[in-house]
């Protein structure tokens, strides 16, 4: 009971220190996209890039939720640092999920099905990349590691969207789907894994 009522305060005090700006400028941002104007019925090619937009904007706001400019405050919570890591993303994820829906209602009509799990993991693998170099930078002291972790994000999206052909990670050709979301999926693990390392308390072994 003392743990959760701990975790309890925990999630109190981290919901008032949490950076929101990033999110509600990335809910701005992405009903932007939804309600741009097209002049002629948008393609499921055209939804699924909408969607990889939309998806770039809510990992550059993601990655500022491990910011904690009361640092001092929350460090004297008797909870371990991958418990209060967990709390913030938690947090992300209750404003991430209903963001993304409504974009999937939105845009996924015409789209192919396939496309729908393709882009979630899309998603996915970007917000686990971004977390990692959040967490990462928080690890070498940065109080507020999203300053860092946020133009990484941007130069990572951008790098894998100039990848050639064989190695392509933003593709659309139907040979090319399956093996371009495998290397996805390896960057969702690689991120998860540096995320998880990077919120072990330092002091443990």
């Amino acid at each position: 009971m003392i743990r959760l009522a701990q975790a309890a305060l925990l999630a109190r005090l981290s919901g008032r220190v949490i950076r929101w700006q990033p999110l509600l400028g990335a809910l701005l941002l992405t009903g932007a996209v939804l309600a741009w104007p097209h002049d002629e019925p948008l393609t499921w090619k055209g939804a699924v890039w909408s969607l990889r937009v939309i998806a770039a904007l809510v990992t550059l706001a993601v990655v500022f939720v491990l910011d904690d400019a009361a640092a001092d405050m929350l460090a004297s919570v008797p909870l371990s640092l991958g418990a209060r890591t967990a709390l913030r993303v938690g947090f992300a994820l209750v404003w991430i999920i209903p963001v993304w829906g409504v974009s999937l209602l939105v845009l996924a009509p015409g789209m192919p099905t396939v496309w729908i799990l393709w882009s979630t993991v899309e998603l996915a693998g970007l917000l686990a990349a971004g977390l990692a170099g959040a967490a990462l930078a928080r690890r070498c002291g940065m109080r507020e590691p999203g300053v860092v972790a946020a133009p990484g994000a941007a130069g990572g999206w951008l790098l894998l969207f100039t990848l050639p052909g064989p190695v392509a990670m933003f593709t659309l050709r139907p040979q090319d789907w399956t093996v371009a979301h495998l290397r996805w999926s390896l960057l969702l693990v690689a991120g998860l894994a540096v995320l998880i390392r990077m919120s072990r308390d330092p002091a443990r072994r």
